[in-house]
């Protein structure tokens, strides 16, 4: 472990072994790479345009552009990982009123496509995410190897995560903390 690695993950409570160092270490840098990664999107996003556009909303964008297709709100949800069908037809509603989503009725169904302004931002960022950032990962050795690596690590773990969210769900506080208050 380096350094910095071990300065972080000495002390802390969720770090009592081997395996809880590793986890907890994985999970502070998962959470910095986060918070990074929303930066440079609302600033990414900004600079091409769209100052209106939180992390949230950008991130929306380009899924709705993603395969060219127009999509439903679930499907977009289920896409983001989210269970906030409310936030998202927020979001939704949002790029719909700046003209970079429209909606698009087929039978029964409401779908979301891109506008042709959405395609320019969403253009336009690319264009600047490939300058800015893809373009300067080329001193990572192997990049293209790592990253896939580290997609298909981060894809299991999210179904973990999800498989501890739904057992924690149905847990009782009380059965598994006696009379502390957990409410």
């Amino acid at each position: 472990m380096n350094a910095r690695a071990g300065a972080a993950g000495s002390n802390w409570h969720l770090a009592t072994d081997g395996d809880d160092t590793a986890v907890t270490m994985f999970e502070f840098a998962l959470i910095q790479t986060f918070e990074a990664f929303q930066r440079s999107v609302v600033q990414i996003q900004r600079i091409v345009g769209d100052a209106n556009i939180q992390f949230s909303e950008g991130v929306l964008l380009h899924i709705v552009r993603m395969q060219e297709r127009a999509k439903d709100a679930t499907t977009l949800t289920r896409l983001l990982n989210r269970d906030d069908l409310p936030n998202v037809l927020y979001s939704l509603r949002k790029l719909a009123a700046l003209g970079l989503v429209r909606k698009v009725r087929v039978g029964a169904t409401t779908l979301f496509e891109i506008t042709d302004a959405g395609v320019v931002a969403t253009d336009r960022y690319a264009e600047l995410r490939r300058e800015i950032i893809v373009a300067n990962m080329g001193d990572i050795v192997d990049v293209q190897k790592r990253l896939q690596q580290a997609t298909e690590l981060l894809h299991s773990l999210t179904g973990r995560y999800d498989t501890a969210a739904r057992e924690v769900a149905g847990m009782d506080p009380a059965s598994l903390f006696g009379d502390r208050d957990n409410s």
